[in-house]
């Protein structure tokens, strides 16, 4: 499995009530099992962080971010994602997106035979040195998925692949089934990845 090198859960809601996210109301409720090293706590806004996650909650999103990547660490902020969700059922959920984002070396993948760009046209308009990106929306399951790639000419070069997974929701229930296909999300993205490698 291809693991991105940053990845996040966004649930999205009209009246989050950040007051109540207190260190103590996470760890009580079993939402957060980790050592908190990082903790704000206002009436808009609360931030915990610990080593491998952060949560933020403001009064329109909750926001859960893998700081080190696994494979363990992704099913773990799926669940401290349902554990909030599951402590307030009755917050109005709008929408969630399972964010990810890839860097890889440049000269593995080869946007111009996928895009097919003229080569001599944008050589003329732009400079003798460019990149080709793009933007591409498409459905996957009950997600519409905007996958952006963006090349880097810098001295090392790169290139950074970004996933977005979204779905508007409208209760708890929506919610963790769309948590619960964050596997085939990740399957969908190696499959993409591979099939726009030179070796793919």
């Amino acid at each position: 499995m291809i693991l991105p090198s940053s990845a996040n859960i966004v649930i999205l809601a009209s009246n989050y009530n950040p007051s109540i996210v207190s260190k103590e109301w996470l760890y009580r409720r079993g939402i957060f099992t980790e050592t908190v090293r990082n903790f704000v706590h206002t009436p808009v806004f609360a931030l915990v962080e610990s080593e491998d996650f952060s949560l933020v909650v403001d009064e329109d999103r909750l926001q859960i971010t893998v700081r080190k990547v696994t494979q363990d660490s992704l099913n773990a902020s799926v669940s401290i994602a349902e554990k909030f969700v599951d402590i307030l059922p009755e917050t109005p959920y709008k929408g969630i997106g399972l964010n990810y984002h890839y860097t890889f070396p440049r000269e593995g993948y080869d946007l111009h035979t996928i895009l097919s760009p003229n080569n001599a046209k944008l050589s003329e308009l732009l400079s003798s040195t460019y990149g080709v990106g793009a933007t591409v929306v498409f459905e996957f399951e009950k997600f519409i998925v905007t996958f952006t790639v963006s090349p880097s000419l810098v001295k090392e070069q790169q290139i950074r692949m970004r996933f977005n997974f979204h779905s508007n929701t409208a209760n708890v229930g929506e919610i963790k089934e769309r948590l619960s296909s964050q596997m085939r999300t990740l399957e969908k993205m190696q499959a993409i990845i591979q099939g726009l490698s030179k070796n793919g």
